[in-house]
């Protein structure tokens, strides 16, 4: 993981980090799933418990290497055993902790576990069309673009399209 991030699996003790970003728009606005409803505190600890339970999602909060400070979140969702697939997601909670390597050293270190102790063959993300700082970002990963899924989400009123990218294990363990 590097001197920039660790990972430690996600508790419920996170929920007051989670509460601090969870219904900022201007944090997850960039999320498909983001519906600019707020989520109340029992539904996100609803959702947490899901999380932690659940076999189809692997999810981490992420610290920082230097002093343990909570930065967000990165998690393998809709893992598919039989295929050996899974959904990267990472979140940043904080604009002042962006553009400073955080997301990209949690996805790496999300990745070696993914391929490495999962097993996992492809790891696969969807981001809008629109975002190309983060389609540049899983590019420089290594994620290659699949394709472009029409009008997909309807997000604020806006039907917007999908960028659908994909990273196989070949790919990661060569890089």
């Amino acid at each position: 993981m590097g001197d920039l991030v660790r990972l430690r699996p996600l508790s419920l003790d996170d929920l007051d980090h989670v509460m601090t970003w969870v219904n900022d728009p201007e944090i997850v606005g960039n999320f498909a799933a983001f519906s600019g409803k707020p989520f109340t505190r029992d539904a996100e600890r609803a959702y947490l418990e899901k999380l932690v339970s659940s076999a189809a999602d692997k999810v981490f909060s992420i610290e920082s290497a230097s002093d343990g400070r909570y930065l967000g979140q990165v998690g393998l969702h809709q893992i598919h055993g039989p295929s050996r697939v899974g959904r990267l997601a990472c979140i940043v909670a904080s604009r002042s902790d962006m553009g400073k390597g955080h997301g990209s050293a949690a996805i790496r270190a999300l990745l070696d576990l993914a391929f490495e102790a999962e097993k996992l063959h492809k790891v696969w993300l969807m981001c809008f069309r629109e975002n190309v700082r983060a389609q540049a970002i899983y590019a420089r990963i290594g994620f290659q673009v699949e394709g472009i899924l029409r009008e997909e989400y309807l997000h604020r009123g806006v039907y917007h399209d999908m960028v659908r990218m994909s990273l196989l294990e070949r790919e990661w363990l060569r890089a």
